[in-house]
């Protein structure tokens, strides 16, 4: 095992060696490294492994593992007639496919973890298997499993929840936004009257309720919370995967533009058995459905690898994908009565709705080398 600094020796010169009449002086004194070292060993232990440089085939079975597992979960499904699709059936699918992503990246993990550790840790030594000048000692701690899908680590839970209640608070700032952005740009039919809504808590109160209005959105919007934050398990799988696993290594090996368009199309083309059976866009052809995804996987997709990677757990990023499914209700809120709801150019998942994000990925992007970093232990 490489050493730590602080267990590294110190080089014995004629300016800091004493003489004879020094060490009889002073016989008990005890060597000033000691405590450094201490230090130094209880900070390794709290810090996070380093990102192994997995070999290309690893990753390319990683994706190609995810897609086969995908359509596999997804065949009951593409077999029946849509006509005949029992409810429970369609949920039952839903919630194994999302689990194909952490499936796979833990399929390869155990592979990746046979491999040796000069090829998945060489960038991080010198030729003689030291620790290179740059880079701590303790940063050569191989991955566990759940390093490797972005499970740990929990610590500090400080980082933790301030990144979760970021992330649910952002997506759910940018799910309402989608709204006025598409009303803005004609693809939204907005009605600021709330006509859905206010029918919908009339008949839950029954009788009249424009005077709870405001009372009632605050309810639901805390509803919407809670239930962002309970279904949050739903979609760990999903970011296990493409976030937790893959994400950091394509980072490492081609930067974090190529990481965020390559992980983005990847986890787009896997919702390809979903759109399938008429997921997300339903009425639209297969084709233009892929292209939909693709563009809303890399875009969104791309803010939540900037929570992942800042805050150091797929945590956050699940959080809010748990967010965009709680807030789907949103749009129906606020659009008018009777007209049709178009989501391939409307809400968060049309293209309307992907302006915002857009943006905010665009200047995550000019400021990659700080915004992509990984958090200090």
């Amino acid at each position: 095992m490489p050493q730590t600094p602080a267990e590294q020796s110190t080089p014995v010169t004629g300016e800091n060696t004493p003489n004879a009449e020094q060490t009889d002086a002073q016989p008990h004194t005890q060597p000033r490294t000691e405590q450094p070292r201490a230090k130094t060993t209880s900070a390794a232990a709290r810090t996070r492994p380093a990102t192994p440089r997995t070999p290309l085939i690893l990753l390319s079975g990683f994706v190609l593992l995810a897609l086969a597992l995908g359509w596999a979960v997804a065949a009951p499904m593409l077999a029946q007639d849509p006509q005949q699709r029992p409810a429970d059936l369609t949920g039952t699918v839903y919630h194994l496919f999302i689990l194909t992503p952490a499936l796979a990246a833990a399929i390869i993990f155990l592979v990746e973890r046979r491999q040796q550790l000069s090829v998945l840790y060489g960038h991080l030594t010198d030729d003689d298997g030291a620790p290179s000048a740059s880079t701590p000692a303790h940063a050569l701690r191989p991955q566990t499993i759940t390093d490797a899908l972005g499970i740990t680590p929990l610590r500090p839970v400080s980082r933790l929840l301030l990144w979760s209640a970021l992330a649910l608070l952002l997506f759910l700032a940018l799910s309402a936004a989608a709204i006025p952005v598409g009303a803005a740009l004609g693809v939204f039919p907005l009605d600021t009257s709330m006509p859905i809504f206010l029918q919908d808590l009339e008949r839950r109160l029954g009788h009249d309720a424009a005077e709870f209005l405001t009372t009632g959105l605050a309810v639901e919007f805390l509803l919407i919370l809670g239930w962002a934050v309970l279904n949050v398990f739903v979609h760990a799988g999903q970011e296990m995967g493409w976030r937790g696993y893959f994400f950091p290594r394509v980072q490492l090996r081609w930067g974090t533009l190529a990481a965020v368009l390559l992980t983005g199309a990847l986890n787009g083309l896997w919702f390809a058995p979903l759109l399938a059976v008429g997921f997300f866009y339903q009425n639209t052809p297969i084709f233009l459905a892929a292209v939909l995804m693709v563009g809303y996987c890399v875009v969104i997709g791309g803010v939540l690898a900037w929570l992942r990677v800042r805050s150091g757990s797929i945590w956050p990023s699940a959080f809010a994908q748990s967010m965009i499914t709680s807030a789907a209700i949103l749009p129906t809120w606020f659009a008018a009565m009777g007209e049709s709801l178009d989501v391939r150019q409307a809400t968060l998942q049309g293209w309307s709705g992907w302006l915002l994000p857009a943006a905010v990925l665009l200047v995550l992007l000019l400021t990659a080398r700080r915004s992509f970093s990984h958090p200090h232990p």
